[in-house]
């Protein structure tokens, strides 16, 4: 399923304002280490939401988590990197409910809950080679919410004018029966489609540079409720952390060579100087290496609260998550 509407048909004027003011002094970030650390993200990034979802009159409520740890590099899973995250702005948070609403009607077999798109992911295209590859977006991380598939809403913003003509807009594509349609995104629209579709940007052709317009993308996705799945709830707010957000520092037992900490640090700190943030450093935590006695722990804990625990635990599920998740579910 996909569907293309206009934002100014279902939030107000001024919060539509409100959300393209906030966007237009967003800071970007560009260039963030990703799998290797010797590729990043082909456009501008960033992402908010920290676990909170937002009730039904827009309000911002219940746990966030105020930072979150995934694996420092793809071949280094023994290395953990961790981030900070950042609430949901005001802007987002009081569209939310609308858009809820909206996507209710429109598909009535539906499961969306307060949790349902409480996490922003922000892309920038500043430059006519920016580009996203093929990809879908149904992780495990993601709850099935329509049609008992993944769904996210992906809003579209030209803050510098639009493209005189169709053919000089955003190169936004979608597999469908096996075949790339194109999607125009206008500014200001509203699109909902769901994350098993494979979706693409393409680079725009060399002979229509000249007409090209930056275009600002922000993808509402959707965690778990924190009830049901603390860990994928946890997970999927540290993917997007990970990948989009600048990272804060480095963990490690102390057990791992000194060259391979300095590398990962130095490959961090060239993204960290060219975006003006402050340089990360390498932490020593004694219970980094027990990643068992957590696993054991969260079930344990899982079990005590009548949650089901999640329980294939992937590489890039690292101690520091199941130590927060831990601390969380003592804390109930």
């Amino acid at each position: 399923m996909y569907h293309i509407a206009d934002l100014n048909d279902i939030i107000s004027t001024q919060q539509l304002y409100n959300l393209r003011k906030f966007i237009k002094n967003m800071k970007w970030n560009y260039k963030i280490p990703g799998g290797f650390l010797t590729n990043s993200p082909q456009r501008k990034v960033n992402t908010f939401g920290d676990g909170k979802f937002i009730d039904d009159n827009g309000n911002l409520k219940g746990h966030g988590w105020s930072d979150t740890f995934w694996t420092s590099k793809q071949t280094q899973n023994n290395v953990s990197l961790q981030t900070k995250t950042a609430e949901l702005p005001a802007s987002l948070i009081s569209i939310i409910p609308k858009l809820r609403t909206y996507l209710r009607k429109l598909q009535p077999n539906n499961t969306i809950n307060l949790h349902s798109f409480n996490i922003a992911v922000c892309n920038n295209y500043t430059d006519p080679y920016m580009n996203i590859a093929p990809h879908t977006d149904d992780n495990f991380w993601y709850p099935k919410e329509v049609n008992n598939r993944p769904l996210f809403i992906s809003l579209s913003f030209y803050l510098d004018g639009t493209p005189i003509k169709d053919e000089y807009y955003s190169r936004f594509q979608i597999k469908i029966n096996d075949k790339w349609i194109d999607i125009k995104l206008n500014d200001n629209s509203v699109l909902f489609m769901n994350s098993d579709i494979y979706h693409r940007v393409l680079k725009h052709k060399k002979n229509t540079y000249k007409y090209f317009k930056p275009r600002i993308n922000i993808t509402l996705r959707s965690t778990y409720p924190i009830n049901i799945n603390p860990l994928l709830h946890n997970i999927c707010i540290a993917n997007h952390t990970r990948y989009y957000r600048n990272p804060y520092c480095i963990i490690s037992d102390n057990s791992i060579d000194k060259s391979k900490i300095n590398d990962l640090l130095d490959k961090y700190n060239i993204f960290c100087k060219n975006n003006q943030y402050d340089f990360i450093f390498h932490k020593y935590l004694k219970n980094h290496n027990n990643k068992a006695f957590f696993i054991n722990l969260y079930y344990k804990l899982c079990y005590q609260n009548n949650i089901i625990p999640y329980k294939n635990i992937k590489n890039n599920i690292v101690s520091e998550s199941l130590m927060y998740v831990c601390y969380y579910l003592i804390s109930l």
